[in-house]
């Protein structure tokens, strides 16, 4: 990978953290914003959009460790390497998956159930 390459996945990590920052924040909000509402059916409802809200908050946390991880990453110098079998990851990969940490190799074997070992975090729901 070149150093063009790396700069320009880097500055895609870095918006990607901003972006997920302010959606994080924005949800928080809207997930501590008590509406006072007395309704029995509206708080039914409210309390389905809350779960909503927290399924986001986890979605948008995980993904933003990644990206987090991915940037710590090109400072040391280890970008690109699937952490899995070590070899480097595609960089179109890369280009569609900032943040991605598995080479395709490894992401469809672990979804297809077969990975070796236990792994805490794949890539998130995009696939590549």
């Amino acid at each position: 990978m070149t150093n063009t390459e790396v700069m320009n996945l880097k500055a895609a990590l870095e918006a990607k953290r901003l972006e997920l920052a302010a959606q994080l924040s924005r949800r928080i909000r809207e997930l501590t914003n008590e509406d006072g509402q007395h309704d029995p059916f509206d708080w039914i409802q409210s309390m389905s959009d809350r779960d909503e809200i927290a399924v986001m908050l986890n979605q948008f946390s995980s993904t933003l460790a990644d990206v987090e991880r991915s940037l710590r990453a090109i400072n040391e110098n280890s970008y690109g390497n699937c952490v899995q079998c070590h070899r480097p990851i595609a960089v179109t990969r890369l280009q569609s998956i900032p943040w991605a940490a598995y080479c395709v190799r490894c992401r469809e074997q672990f979804e297809a159930g077969g990975a070796e070992g236990s792994v805490a975090q794949w890539d998130g729901p995009q696939a590549a």
